[in-house]
């Protein structure tokens, strides 16, 4: 079973940035990053925030787009995306690392 709900340490540790980066980009990118707020402020959040977050740091941090930038290629691709391209590369890695282990066994 997962977790429904992150707490921004979490996913701070996941990217392994600093929590004020990921409150940072939530402001940046305001329409497209919205995670939930408990009754006390604290964020929440979820597998699609998570994912968005993935796609924010693959562009900015990985292939060094400026915010405007990835602002700009994030808006281009806003259509209804069902997987984006960091949910890809993820599960290509996923995969690569299922298809080593069972070379490993085979041998």
């Amino acid at each position: 079973m997962q977790k429904k709900y992150f707490t921004i340490q979490e996913v701070a540790r996941h990217f392994d940035v600093a929590p004020s980066l990921i409150r940072f980009w939530e402001k940046a990118f305001s329409g497209i990053l919205q995670p939930n707020k408990n009754s006390k402020g604290a964020r929440r959040y979820q597998t699609k925030d998570i994912t968005q977050l993935r796609y924010i740091y693959t562009l900015v941090k990985e292939k060094g787009y400026s915010l405007a930038g990835a602002r700009k290629v994030i808006q281009k691709h806003r259509r209804p995306l069902t997987i984006t391209p960091a949910d890809v590369v993820q599960r290509l890695q996923a995969l690569r690392a299922f298809l080593v282990a069972l070379k490993k066994e085979i041998d």
